[in-house]
Protein backbone atom coordinates (compact mmCIF):
# COMPACT_ATOMS: atom_id res chain seq x y z
CA UNK A 1 0.00 0.00 0.00
CA UNK A 2 1.33 3.45 -0.85
CA UNK A 3 1.87 6.12 1.81
CA UNK A 4 -0.93 8.14 0.18
CA UNK A 5 -3.34 5.19 0.60
CA UNK A 6 -2.26 4.73 4.22
CA UNK A 7 -2.94 8.42 4.90
CA UNK A 8 -6.38 8.16 3.27
CA UNK A 9 -7.27 5.20 5.53
CA UNK A 10 -5.80 6.97 8.59
CA UNK A 11 -8.31 9.81 8.25
CA UNK A 12 -11.09 7.46 9.42
CA UNK A 13 -9.31 6.01 12.46
CA UNK A 14 -10.82 6.57 15.92
CA UNK A 15 -8.95 3.92 17.90
CA UNK A 16 -5.40 2.60 17.86
CA UNK A 17 -5.09 -0.93 19.22
CA UNK A 18 -1.67 -2.36 19.84
CA UNK A 19 0.10 -5.48 20.93
CA UNK A 20 2.71 -5.07 23.67
CA UNK A 21 5.62 -7.51 23.41
CA UNK A 22 7.57 -6.66 20.27
CA UNK A 23 5.66 -3.41 19.68
CA UNK A 24 5.66 -1.35 22.89
CA UNK A 25 8.65 -3.34 24.11
CA UNK A 26 11.65 -4.85 22.37
CA UNK A 27 10.06 -8.25 22.91
CA UNK A 28 12.20 -9.39 25.81
CA UNK A 29 10.67 -10.77 28.99
CA UNK A 30 12.60 -10.47 32.24
CA UNK A 31 11.83 -13.22 34.74
CA UNK A 32 13.34 -13.73 38.17
CA UNK A 33 14.38 -17.17 39.41
CA UNK A 34 11.12 -17.48 41.33
CA UNK A 35 9.21 -17.15 38.04
CA UNK A 36 7.96 -13.67 38.86
CA UNK A 37 8.04 -10.96 36.24
CA UNK A 38 9.61 -8.02 38.10
CA UNK A 39 9.52 -5.31 35.43
CA UNK A 40 9.06 -4.38 31.79
CA UNK A 41 10.93 -1.91 29.60
CA UNK A 42 8.78 0.61 27.73
CA UNK A 43 9.71 3.55 25.48
CA UNK A 44 8.97 6.96 27.01
CA UNK A 45 8.13 8.46 23.59
CA UNK A 46 5.34 5.90 23.25
CA UNK A 47 4.10 7.17 26.61
CA UNK A 48 3.79 10.73 25.31
CA UNK A 49 2.14 9.35 22.18
CA UNK A 50 -0.84 8.31 24.30
CA UNK A 51 -1.26 11.89 25.51
CA UNK A 52 -0.98 13.16 21.93
CA UNK A 53 -3.56 10.61 20.77
CA UNK A 54 -6.00 11.66 23.47
CA UNK A 55 -5.54 15.34 22.56
CA UNK A 56 -6.39 14.38 18.99
CA UNK A 57 -9.53 12.51 20.05
CA UNK A 58 -8.11 9.01 19.55
CA UNK A 59 -8.50 6.16 22.01
CA UNK A 60 -5.69 3.72 22.74
CA UNK A 61 -6.30 0.02 23.39
CA UNK A 62 -3.70 -2.55 24.43
CA UNK A 63 -4.36 -6.18 23.58
CA UNK A 64 -1.61 -8.52 24.74
CA UNK A 65 -1.51 -12.28 24.51
CA UNK A 66 0.61 -12.46 27.64
CA UNK A 67 -0.72 -11.77 31.13
CA UNK A 68 1.61 -9.18 32.62
CA UNK A 69 1.39 -7.12 35.80
CA UNK A 70 4.10 -4.80 34.46
CA UNK A 71 2.06 -4.12 31.31
CA UNK A 72 -1.11 -3.57 33.32
CA UNK A 73 0.69 -1.13 35.64
CA UNK A 74 2.20 0.81 32.72
CA UNK A 75 -1.14 1.03 30.92
CA UNK A 76 -2.85 2.31 34.06
CA UNK A 77 -0.11 4.89 34.67
CA UNK A 78 -0.37 6.17 31.08
CA UNK A 79 -4.15 6.42 31.11
CA UNK A 80 -4.62 3.94 28.28
CA UNK A 81 -8.34 3.69 27.56
CA UNK A 82 -8.58 -0.11 27.57
CA UNK A 83 -5.88 -2.65 28.48
CA UNK A 84 -6.35 -6.37 28.05
CA UNK A 85 -3.64 -8.89 28.87
CA UNK A 86 -3.73 -12.66 28.62
CA UNK A 87 -5.91 -12.49 25.49
CA UNK A 88 -5.86 -15.63 23.36
CA UNK A 89 -8.23 -14.39 20.65
CA UNK A 90 -7.29 -10.84 19.65
CA UNK A 91 -9.80 -10.73 16.80
CA UNK A 92 -12.68 -11.45 19.18
CA UNK A 93 -11.35 -8.81 21.58
CA UNK A 94 -11.16 -6.25 18.74
CA UNK A 95 -14.81 -6.98 17.87
CA UNK A 96 -15.73 -6.47 21.54
CA UNK A 97 -13.88 -3.15 21.69
CA UNK A 98 -15.60 -1.92 18.52
CA UNK A 99 -18.99 -2.89 19.92
CA UNK A 100 -18.31 -1.24 23.28
CA UNK A 101 -17.20 1.98 21.58
CA UNK A 102 -20.00 1.78 19.02
CA UNK A 103 -17.64 1.99 16.06
CA UNK A 104 -16.78 -0.20 13.11
CA UNK A 105 -13.60 -2.29 13.11
CA UNK A 106 -12.65 -0.32 9.98
CA UNK A 107 -12.18 2.67 12.33
CA UNK A 108 -9.52 0.81 14.31
CA UNK A 109 -5.81 0.81 13.48
CA UNK A 110 -3.87 -2.17 14.78
CA UNK A 111 -0.14 -2.52 15.48
CA UNK A 112 1.26 -6.04 15.73
CA UNK A 113 4.47 -7.95 15.19
CA UNK A 114 3.75 -11.68 15.33
CA UNK A 115 1.38 -14.38 14.13
CA UNK A 116 -0.98 -14.02 17.10
CA UNK A 117 -1.79 -10.52 15.77
CA UNK A 118 -2.87 -11.62 12.28
CA UNK A 119 -6.51 -12.45 13.16
CA UNK A 120 -7.01 -8.94 14.60
CA UNK A 121 -5.33 -7.44 11.54
CA UNK A 122 -7.81 -9.16 9.25
CA UNK A 123 -10.66 -7.09 10.72
CA UNK A 124 -8.89 -3.80 11.54
CA UNK A 125 -9.18 -0.93 9.10
CA UNK A 126 -5.47 -0.05 9.03
CA UNK A 127 -2.51 -2.19 10.07
CA UNK A 128 1.05 -1.41 11.10
CA UNK A 129 4.08 -3.49 12.03
CA UNK A 130 7.43 -2.58 13.55
CA UNK A 131 10.56 -3.10 11.46
CA UNK A 132 11.46 -6.24 13.41
CA UNK A 133 8.07 -7.94 12.99
CA UNK A 134 8.06 -11.44 11.56
CA UNK A 135 7.97 -11.59 7.77
CA UNK A 136 4.49 -13.14 7.61
CA UNK A 137 3.13 -10.10 9.44
CA UNK A 138 5.13 -7.53 7.46
CA UNK A 139 3.75 -9.01 4.22
CA UNK A 140 0.17 -8.47 5.39
CA UNK A 141 0.16 -4.97 6.87
CA UNK A 142 -0.53 -1.61 5.29
CA UNK A 143 2.61 0.03 6.67
CA UNK A 144 5.90 -1.32 8.04
CA UNK A 145 7.71 1.11 10.27
CA UNK A 146 11.42 1.77 9.97
CA UNK A 147 11.47 1.60 13.78
CA UNK A 148 11.82 -1.63 15.72
CA UNK A 149 9.48 -2.57 18.55
CA UNK A 150 10.23 -0.86 21.84
CA UNK A 151 11.75 2.14 20.10
CA UNK A 152 8.77 4.41 19.44
CA UNK A 153 6.56 2.57 16.94
CA UNK A 154 3.36 3.69 18.68
CA UNK A 155 4.59 7.29 18.57
CA UNK A 156 5.18 7.02 14.82
CA UNK A 157 1.70 5.59 14.23
CA UNK A 158 -0.01 8.20 16.41
CA UNK A 159 1.77 11.05 14.63
CA UNK A 160 0.97 9.60 11.20
CA UNK A 161 -2.73 9.32 12.05
CA UNK A 162 -2.94 12.75 13.69
CA UNK A 163 -1.22 14.35 10.70
CA UNK A 164 -3.61 12.58 8.31
CA UNK A 165 -6.54 13.87 10.35
CA UNK A 166 -5.17 17.41 10.41
CA UNK A 167 -4.86 17.70 14.20
CA UNK A 168 -1.13 17.19 14.69
CA UNK A 169 -0.11 20.80 13.98
CA UNK A 170 -2.67 22.14 16.47
CA UNK A 171 -1.34 19.78 19.15
CA UNK A 172 2.27 20.64 18.32
CA UNK A 173 1.46 24.35 18.60
CA UNK A 174 0.47 23.78 22.25
CA UNK A 175 4.03 22.63 22.95
CA UNK A 176 5.54 25.57 21.06
CA UNK A 177 3.49 28.25 22.83
CA UNK A 178 5.34 30.20 25.48
CA UNK A 179 3.47 30.68 28.75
Amino acid sequence: MTKKQVIAKARNIKVIATDVDGVLTEGFVFIKGDHEEPFGKFNIQDGLAISLAHKGGLKIVVISGRKSLATEARCHKLGIDFAYTGVNNKQEKLYQVAKELDISCSEIAYIGDDLIDLPAMVVAGLNFAPANAVDDVKKRVDYVSNISGGNGVLREVVELILKAQGSYDVILAEYLTKN
